[in-house]
Parts: structure tokens; sequence; C-alpha cells
């Protein structure tokens, strides 16, 4: 009983923690949804009138990086090393599982990966520049400085067994209130 208990109530810590994301300035975070809404014509092909998005979040890359690679190849605008560093923590500490609510999301279609996995069977082998009904895409969780100003989020585009890419994403909140890129590296590629 004691087991259960404690249990639901760490699980209910951690979907209250990605629900409720206020810095500890005060600063009021978007929720991981209406991040990406503001960012996924950014990210994902505008064209497409829905894109399929797997539930479950993944893992963000942006735990390790070297900043002098960033600075020289990776940065459409400079930015501090300690926002970068800020990042990379909240990235290292926000391990927890999220699924994504379909109610908040414009134009994702939520599927499981055992759905992805038959949306994929349906592209030919080998196949680089499939439909974009057969595209599947998977996003971190966005991960947030404490003002607010910054956010991280990885997205994998995955289109076949040998066809896909995935990427790296910094943006910077823009007085408008818009998200601005600011950064961009591809993690991996096939």
């Amino acid at each position: 009983m004691q087991r259960r208990f404690w249990t639901a109530f760490v699980l209910c810590l951690l979907v209250c923690s990605a629900r409720s994301q206020k810095t500890p300035s005060g600063a009021d975070l978007p929720s991981p949804e209406e991040f990406v809404n503001a960012v996924y014509t950014t990210i994902v092909d505008s064209s497409f009138g829905h894109y399929y998005l797997v539930v479950g979040t993944d893992s963000c890359h942006f735990l390790k990086y070297d900043y002098d690679e960033w600075i020289k190849y990776h940065l459409k605008e400079p930015l501090p090393f300690p926002i970068l560093n800020e990042l990379s923590e909240k990235v290292y500490l926000s391990r927890y599982p999220y699924f994504w609510k379909q109610q908040h999301l414009d134009k994702a279609i939520c599927i499981t990966r055992k759905q992805a996995d038959s949306i994929l069977a349906l592209n030919p082998p080998f196949d680089h520049k499939p439909s974009s009904n057969n595209v599947i895409f998977s996003f971190s969780l966005p991960q947030f400085t404490d003002d607010g100003q910054f956010a991280v989020i990885d997205m994998n585009l995955v289109c076949g067994q040998v066809c896909g890419i995935g990427y790296t994403y910094v943006f910077r909140l823009t007085t408008t209130g818009e998200w601005k890129l600011v950064g961009q590296c591809t993690n991996w590629s096939s």
C-alpha cells in the first residue's frame, strides 16, 4: 500500500512539474504544447496540413556540447556561454517521461511507436523523398532558461528504415513574443 502511494506521489510530481513550468524568478513559461505550436512551422515543413508526432517525448541531445563548435557552425547569433550551460543543465535534469496532449497541439496527430512503424511500412525501402503523409516526427521535451528567454528542443524526422534526420534547435524569445531560431545542429542523419 505504501509503495503504491509513493509511486503515485512521484508520478504526480513529475506530471505537475512539466505542466506548470515556472522559473525561480517567477516568469511564466509556455506549456510544452504551446511551445511546439509556436515553433513547429520553423522545424516542421509548413506545407504539411498535419504531421504525425510520436506521443512520448524523446531525450534531448543537448547534454554535452562543444562551445567552440556551436559558436563557429551552429549559432545564427552570439549566445553567452552561461545561457548554453543553463540549457544543457536543464536538459540533464529533465530525464522523465512526458506524453504530448493531443487536444493542445494544433497540427499534430499523436501516434504510438507501433502506429509509427505501420505508417513507415507504407514507404518503399530506401526512398528518401516519401510522401508527407508517411513521415514521423518526435520531439524532446522543451527546456527553458530561468528567465524564459531561451529554449532548446530536439526534433527527429523518420521516413523509413534508412531515412531520417535529427536536429537540436535553440530558440530566443523576441520582444514581440515570437520564438526566433538562433541555433541549429544536426545530430544524426541517414
